[in-house]
């Protein structure tokens, strides 16, 4: 069962995503908090903190908790191991599915994953758009003794709400690694870019809580369009 500071910190952070806090810059009273969630001060004390430790708020003594200022359009937090929904609001998210099928593991996989080499391996690839625009190419591969199923229509949204909410699964940490490399002719035509031209790349080998790698994925995003910031 989910602890009740997390459920509150969630739905928070879903509403500070969603710019519901824009215009005061501010999040209500803890007693106001306390209300609307209907728990006590420590529960909303401990989610404040849960938002604070991940970069969204900072707390000012005697005046209250203040939204930081960090939500700008193409800005992605590399720190951010859930996805493109964490940075922008879901309405502002399409994706494009342009393959998933079941294969073995290579070499390098069987490497990140440190699976063996009898290990089917969830192979998806998809094209991200914002309000329209190619942003993202993701190339991700899931264990799928860990991740047991994977359908178009899952990887249609997000891949890690299914895996938290449905799969029961808890993520613990990422390994992350930022580099450029040329564009392919065909991720370049994903992106409306020119072959050879720069991508900006997030290489991620995602663990659960227990330690076990389930995700090595490879983000190439668009470079006139998506800036990467991290939140300290």
């Amino acid at each position: 069962m989910q602890p009740k500071y997390e459920f509150v910190a969630k739905t928070l952070e879903k509403e500070i995503i969603e710019r519901k806090y824009n215009d005061d810059k501010k999040l209500p009273t803890e007693e106001e908090l306390m209300k609307v969630f209907q728990v006590s001060k420590n529960t909303i004390r401990k989610a404040i903190d849960v938002l604070v430790s991940n970069g969204y708020v900072y707390r000012v003594q005697g005046s209250g908790v203040f939204l930081r200022d960090f939500f700008y359009n193409g800005f992605v937090n590399v720190m951010n191991m859930t996805g493109l929904t964490k940075n922008f609001s879901a309405d502002k998210i399409a994706t494009k599915v342009i393959e998933l099928s079941l294969i073995d593991p290579t070499e390098k996989i069987i490497e990140k994953l440190n699976c063996s080499p009898e290990t089917k391996i969830y192979y998806v690839k998809r094209i991200r758009y914002l309000d329209g625009e190619p942003i993202e190419i993701e190339e991700s591969y899931y264990n799928k003794d860990v991740i047991c199923y994977l359908n178009n229509e899952i990887c249609l949204g997000s891949i890690f709400k299914y895996i938290t909410e449905d799969l029961k699964l808890n993520i613990g940490f990422a390994n992350r690694v930022i580099s450029t490399e040329k564009l392919s002719k065909e991720d370049a035509e994903f992106l409306n870019l020119e072959e050879n031209d720069p991508s900006l790349n997030l290489e991620n080998v995602v663990y659960l809580s227990n330690g076990k790698a389930f995700d090595y994925s490879i983000e190439k995003y668009n470079y006139l369009k998506i800036k990467l910031y991290n939140i300290n």
